[in-house]
């Protein structure tokens, strides 16, 4: 009977933990890049701090994260983007173009919506760009799946995460192509 009890609650957290990633995620009728955007640069920057658990030893650790999310809009409107994490000696870049990067990337109206997956964690980055896309700001949400979610940390090894906080965020646009170089 135990057993029948701790699979139900598998089962629940389970579902849970996908109805969250799901909220996090675009919907499928994603509208392409507004023309003021084509042709254009948009980078944003955020930070991230945590306590995270050490699968491999049980040592916890407290990295301070830096993020950049450099998306280029082509001049047809296409994304592609490019991801890069840093955190004390560990550094990670990751490269997209739009016929993957497109499931998560998501514009309508005057907003760009991404959303970035790490095992057991969505992040979602949500900007906002004036009237004439001329500036954007940027809020960054995390959250996990459920209380033993895991994600792989910037050292490769994988982590149980026991709190996680996104810091300051910041965007800017500019002409041209900033992944061309």
């Amino acid at each position: 009977m135990a057993m029948r009890g701790q699979a139900h609650e598998t089962v629940i957290k389970t579902i849970a933990g996908a109805a969250f990633l799901m909220a996090f995620a675009p919907s499928p009728s994603h509208a392409a890049a507004p023309q003021q955007l084509h042709n254009k640069t948009i980078v944003i920057t955020w930070g991230e701090s945590g306590t995270y658990k050490r699968i491999s030893d049980g040592q916890n650790t407290n990295p301070v994260g830096q993020f950049q999310a450099t998306v280029y809009v082509s001049s047809a409107g296409r994304p592609f983007l490019r991801v890069t994490s840093t955190a004390g000696r560990f550094g990670n870049k990751r490269e997209a173009g739009p016929e993957t990067s497109s499931g998560g990337i998501q514009f309508n109206g005057n907003t760009l919506t991404m959303i970035r997956q790490n095992i057991g964690i969505a992040r979602r980055l949500l900007t906002t760009f004036d009237g004439s896309f001329a500036s954007c700001s940027t809020t960054v949400t995390i959250g996990k799946v459920d209380s033993n979610a895991t994600m792989i940390g910037f050292d490769g090894a994988e982590y149980h995460i026991l709190s996680m906080q996104p810091g300051a965020a910041s965007c800017s646009i500019r002409e041209g192509n900033a992944l061309a170089n």
